[in-house]
């Protein structure tokens, strides 16, 4: 059930960055953009996940049962090389997990996701002022930890527990930034990695 959902997520995430890029690409004009070539923009926010809930759906039943999460949280870097097309870095990081009561004993689960990636992105000129969209790829390292614990004698947490680091860990996103003045904004993006949806705030600066 969690294969098909994480397949059915991504799925819908697909269409709509082909959406967004049909959306952008009808509404080209060469004369209202905000991004240039050597301005920089920091971005900080928050995230919700690809459905991490569901992984512990199972557990639900057993006593005492409490989920609990923690982002994803991005901050990123991006700089202009050209008037429409930029390149940065971006590091995020997403922690969540479990605990519950079986037999008697404690139980708990938690998996936590830190990410580094490379990005490029386009930017489009469009006809909505302050109106930065743009969309990308990431490429990078990712590190992934899984801590399973509990007091039920025996138990040995050390083959439980695992981390695991993918140097081709990659991410797909559409986004947008509004700004409000010269140097501070609001963005949006969405897409496949480490989250499917993230907003918070933009500083930009040259």
């Amino acid at each position: 059930m969690v294969v098909l959902s994480n397949i059915n997520l991504k799925h819908n995430i697909m269409k709509i960055i082909i959406l967004a890029i049909t959306i952008l690409t009808l509404s080209f004009k060469s004369n209202a953009q905000f991004f240039e070539k050597d301005y920089s923009f920091l971005q900080v926010g928050y995230g919700v996940g690809l459905g991490y809930g569901r992984i512990l759906n199972s557990y639900q039943a057993y006593e005492g049962y409490r989920f609990s999460g923690f982002g994803p949280v991005a901050a990123s870097y991006e700089r202009g090389i050209t008037d429409n097309f930029g390149v940065g870095v971006q590091i995020g990081y997403s922690s969540y997990g479990g605990k519950w009561l079986q037999t008697g004993y404690n139980y708990e689960y938690r998996y936590s996701t830190l990410s580094v990636m490379a990005r490029g992105a386009y930017h489009f000129n469009v006809r909505i002022r302050n109106f930065d969209p743009y969309i990308g790829i990431g490429l990078g390292f990712s590190k992934y930890s899984v801590n399973y614990t509990s007091n039920i004698p025996g138990f040995n947490s050390s083959s439980s527990n695992i981390s695991v680091g993918s140097p081709l860990s990659y991410q797909l996103f559409v986004g947008a930034r509004y700004m409000f003045n010269e140097k501070f904004g609001v963005y949006g993006e969405a897409g496949y990695g480490l989250s499917a949806l993230n907003v918070g705030l933009t500083y930009a600066f040259n």
